[in-house]
């Protein structure tokens, strides 16, 4: 037994009401539950109720004991002074208001029927990667679309709001936030952090000084990542070692740069080797100085793609590391890169601006570039393949990937349409 079941308990009102009275033995009608508050505070606001002849609208508090109300140094704070009833599971003691007036409370545990009981304890306690899986297939399709659309949402938000905090603390600057961001995005989750640092570590301000000349952008990023320790007899690389000499003294860099080990090699094929991405994120910083505002002003998902067509300078077409030529010419970033980088790049800074503008233009460009996109394939788009489910999209695969992650695998069935739906008594 939880809380959060008691919530949903009473928002959904499963529980026999014939002959409901307080504890204190007065008859009890319920005309509105009232609105869950998600902030601090009593847990129910504006219900509406009647107790014995007196109409009550306040807030409504839910325990699994009524001396909860106690261990949560309730009875020292006025703002539960105006709870109209207390739900609880099991009754255990009385509980007053600091002005000593006894607080009504009805008990739940003989009023919710075994069978709710069981469906939901074996929801949240099975065994499998997603809950529902044995009567997923017998859902209402109507359902599943809600689940996708909700859990797109709840994605499009958290990654908006990591993208604002990052704005907030560049002090508004977009350019600066589409920079890091986009430098996390090209460590492709191996080297996604070590990438954020060089990106934080060399500001874009610095980048910009230099948008004419590619080999100055690539000396500051290799030299930055630690990459550039000594010279050697490859021409290339003692011209960079060099520049990065020079512009590390101007801009005081060498404090903040990062060691050689922070990048990860092993067990990457050598297309994802951080020297090659850092020499295709460097050609993209290159040829489009001001990033954002090409994003913001694109008409097309295709007109993004084309922005992040990122054909690396000449030495790193035959290079996947310094001083070791490839046998044969490397191709250019990838389809399925360019579509990563689409997805967890140009997708949640569109949602953020729409978000931090007010401007719903951008969170609808955001949708119909994951709805352009194919789905994503992976351990988790599977297990939903499984059970019968269409992955059609990048919206479906980003949606679905949510719902499995933040909801499926933490049992969050009670905030879950497919959930509740299954609860539902029949």
């Amino acid at each position: 037994m939880n809380e959060s079941f008691l919530h949903f308990v009473w928002q959904f009102q499963y529980f026999t009401q014939q002959n409901l009275c307080t504890q204190e033995g007065e008859v009890l009608s319920i005309f509105n539950v009232g609105f869950l508050n998600s902030n601090a505070g009593p847990d129910f606001s504006q219900a509406k109720i009647q107790i014995g002849k007196i109409e009550w609208v306040g807030n409504v508090e839910i325990h699994i004991k009524s001396s909860d109300w106690l261990l949560h140094n309730h009875d020292k704070d006025k703002a539960y002074d105006n709870v109209i009833l207390h739900v609880v599971w099991q009754d255990d003691e009385r509980i007053k208001r600091t002005d000593g007036t006894l607080i009504p409370t009805i008990e739940l545990k003989n009023r919710v029927s075994k069978d709710l009981l069981k469906k939901y304890a074996q929801l949240v306690n099975s065994a499998a990667s997603i809950p529902c899986e044995k009567t997923f297939n017998q859902i209402d399709p109507i359902l599943k679309t809600s689940m996708l659309d909700k859990a797109i949402l709840q994605r499009l938000e958290s990654k908006s709001g990591e993208i604002l905090k990052t704005v907030d603390f560049n002090k508004g600057d977009w350019e600066e936030t589409t920079y890091q961001w986009l430098a996390k995005s090209f460590g492709f989750k191996i080297n996604s952090e070590p990438f954020l640092q060089l990106a934080k570590s060399l500001p874009y301000k610095i980048i910009q000084k230099h948008s004419s000349s590619l080999l100055q952008i690539e000396a500051l990023l290799f030299g930055q990542a630690g990459m550039l320790q000594t010279k050697t007899k490859d021409e290339y690389v003692t011209t960079l070692f060099n520049e990065y000499e020079f512009l590390s003294q101007k801009y005081s860099l060498r404090e903040t740069a990062l060691h050689f080990s922070q990048w990860k090699f092993l067990r990457l094929r050598p297309a994802n080797f951080p020297t090659l991405r850092i020499a295709q994120f460097a050609r993209l910083m290159f040829t489009n100085p001001n990033l954002f505002s090409k994003i913001k002003e694109s008409k097309s998902t295709r007109e993004l793609a084309q922005l992040i067509e990122a054909t690396p300078s000449e030495y790193w077409q035959t290079h996947y590391h310094f001083a070791k030529k490839s046998k044969s010419k490397i191709a250019p970033l990838g389809t399925s890169s360019k579509e990563n980088l689409l997805i967890n790049s140009m997708v949640p800074l569109l949602a953020a601006y729409g978000k931090y503008s007010d401007d719903y233009i951008y969170i609808d460009k955001a949708t119909e570039i994951l709805q352009s996109c194919p789905a994503e394939k992976n351990k988790i788009t599977r297990c939903w393949e499984e059970l019968g489910l269409t992955v059609k999209s990048s919206f479906d695969s980003q949606a679905l990937i949510e719902q499995y992650n933040n909801m499926c695998q933490k049992r969050f069935c009670l905030n879950c349409v497919v959930g509740t739906s299954i609860l539902k008594p029949r």
